[in-house]
């Protein structure tokens, strides 16, 4: 079916998933950006709140209390937005690895098309070289008419051909007939003429051509 032509949908569902792929990168990049982001905060939190204890010691060490509560303070406060940050940063880890899966099935998923595309391809170039020496050989069959009728021009050229060497076969003997006629009359011709000539001897008394022969 020329509306439905197996070359032109696999291009086009190609075409689509690398949008789709593109996309998905896209979005991939921008997770692990944000990873990444996410790891530098929680790390710099803590530290913030490693460096706090240590003021907090130095404090206590120094016999002043109350400047040690704050430090303590400012501890709880950076290790509390560690701990948030940590918590996000394990769910963008869950969302960027999804992604990361989403991508490479999708590129296994065009390198796949791909490869069928090349031997749904030469399959359908096959079907379709089958299909017109199908479609040929179909005609070829329809066409017995013709072939009819050059078998009946071919008899009647043979009928043509035979009354031809019959009239010629004729000709030839009407010439030959009339030419040994022609022999005959002139042979009766002879004859007659002698015996006309005999008669008139007879009639005039005189001998016979024999007798003048012999008397010779």
């Amino acid at each position: 079916d020329k509306a439905e032509d197996p070359g032109k949908m696999l291009k086009q569902m190609i075409s689509d998933l690398e949008v789709q792929k593109r996309k998905a990168k896209q979005q991939m990049t921008e997770a692990l950006a944000l990873q990444k982001s996410l790891e530098r905060d929680t790390q710099k939190e803590h530290k913030e709140a490693e460096k706090w204890e240590e003021k907090a010691i130095l404090a206590v060490q120094k016999e002043l209390d109350e400047l040690a509560k704050e430090a303590l303070t400012r501890k709880k406060e950076h290790h509390r937005r560690a701990l948030d940050f940590e918590k996000q940063l394990e769910m963008h880890r869950n969302n960027a690895e999804i992604l990361r899966n989403n991508y490479q099935s999708m590129e296994d998923k065009i390198d796949e098309i791909k490869r069928k595309k090349g031997i749904l391809l030469a399959k359908q170039k096959q079907a379709e070289a089958q299909e017109k020496i199908f479609q040929t050989m179909e005609g070829l069959g329809d066409n017995s008419g013709a072939l009819e009728t050059i078998e009946r021009m071919e008899e009647k050229v043979e009928n043509m051909e035979a009354r031809a060497e019959a009239y010629q076969e004729i000709s030839s003997g009407s010439d030959k007939d009339s030419l040994e006629s022609k022999f005959e009359e002139l042979g009766h011709d002879s004859t007659d003429m002698d015996s006309e000539l005999l008669e008139l001897k007879k009639r005039a008394a005189l001998p016979a051509p024999e007798e003048q022969t012999e008397k010779k």
